[in-house]
């Protein structure tokens, strides 16, 4: 039983550790490439060069800023969500028998433990500043 215990904290540690992490600098990614079209709208949306700025102008305005928030509060929310999961992962690990804490550190002391997938890691890379726009 605490094997089993130990690989279900073990998964924990995967989601809150590697997996929402790295969810959230791509959504921070995205909301940053979303957020710098506003550098080059002025002159996607002129109606003639050095014109008036057309009337969808407005209308892109709103949805660019309602996407680049979305994406930003997604990303802020999957970082949070990764820290809940490590705390819950930490309160467990400090109720499970010591044997299931040494199996739960030897499995991360290279940095991969047994039940990821393919390219997942702990990211390397610092978030990226979120930019919303309200």
């Amino acid at each position: 039983m605490p094997d089993q215990f130990t690989a279900d904290i073990n998964d924990l540690y995967i989601i809150g550790r590697m997996d929402l992490p790295t969810l959230g600098i791509t959504y921070g990614q995205v909301n940053n490439a979303v957020a710098a079209t506003a550098d080059s709208e002025q002159a996607a949306f002129e109606v003639t060069a050095g014109g008036p700025p057309s009337q969808i102008t407005t209308l892109w305005q709103g949805l660019r800023n309602d996407l680049q928030d979305l994406l930003g509060h997604s990303a802020e929310n999957l970082f949070s969500a990764g820290q809940t999961v490590i705390h819950i992962a930490e309160a467990y690990e400090q109720t499970d028998t010591e044997s299931g804490k040494a199996i739960l550190k030897a499995s991360w002391v290279d940095g991969t433990p047994p039940g990821t997938t393919g390219r997942e890691h702990v990211p390397v890379e610092q978030p990226p500043a979120i930019r919303l726009t309200r």
